[in-house]
């Protein structure tokens, strides 16, 4: 059965509501290295990790399955055809997904191609039954291939398919801009470099997560975890 997309936000808001409050269920994160959570995190629990503690430790949903699927490097376009490896063959009820920093090194002419092959993703995860969470990539600093430019485009085109499909968005991106009140890309300490995010951007990237699930319970302990924004930063 065909939905419009109003419609199919509101039937997917309406089955999160249930999946947080029935059996258990199977979440699949995809995305690149900020999902696959290495190296930058410095031992420290990544955002899938922290999502995980808050939903199988603190919200008691102990028999739920959460596979990281990230892939260091990946894109959009190494994903479709490992989409059945990465996501379909888990059955997932829930599928996030995180692309964008190293889509954004095609360039402005990639943002087209960056656009259908979300919405190629979106539509594979919905064949296998999984309700869909787009969410924007976390802001980047001007260096390479990559600038807030280029960022802001890839994140918009985010935004733009979560619309058009009526897809829950996470938006990393703007929350990261109103954090840091436009004085920079990034408050301080949220980046370990140029593009990946450390702990504490980690952290942020979770309770922003976390509030569009509404999940979010600043007296949690996953909630309220106090990170060093210095720890490993180095942007």
């Amino acid at each position: 059965m065909d939905f419009t997309a109003d419609e199919y936000a509101r039937r997917d808001a309406d089955r999160l509501r249930e999946i947080l409050s029935g059996p258990p269920v199977t979440w699949v994160f995809l995305g690149d290295s900020i999902t696959q959570g290495v190296k930058h995190t410095h031992g420290h629990r990544s955002y899938v990790e922290h999502f995980a503690e808050r939903v199988r430790g603190e919200l008691g949903r102990r028999g739920d399955a959460v596979v990281n699927s990230g892939v260091s490097g990946a894109t959009t376009d190494d994903l479709l055809p490992e989409f059945h490896w990465r996501a379909g063959r888990f059955a997932p009820d829930v599928v996030f997904v995180l692309f964008g920093t190293n889509d954004m090194v095609s360039g402005e002419d990639g943002v087209r191609g960056f656009r259908y092959r979300l919405d190629q993703i979106v539509q594979r995860s919905r064949d296998v039954g999984a309700t869909v969470v787009l969410q924007t990539p976390p802001p980047v600093l001007d260096e390479g291939e990559r600038n807030p430019r280029l960022l802001a485009l890839y994140a918009q085109a985010v935004r733009e398919v979560a619309d058009d499909l009526g897809v829950l968005v996470v938006d990393h991106a703007g929350a990261w801009e109103a954090a840091d009140a436009g004085v920079d890309v990034a408050p301080a300490g949220w980046l370990d470099d140029a593009f990946h995010p450390g702990p504490r951007g980690h952290h942020e990237m979770a309770l922003t997560l976390l509030a569009a699930l509404g999940i979010l319970d600043p007296g949690s302990a996953v909630c309220s975890l106090a990170v060093d924004d210095e720890v490993g930063a180095c942007a």
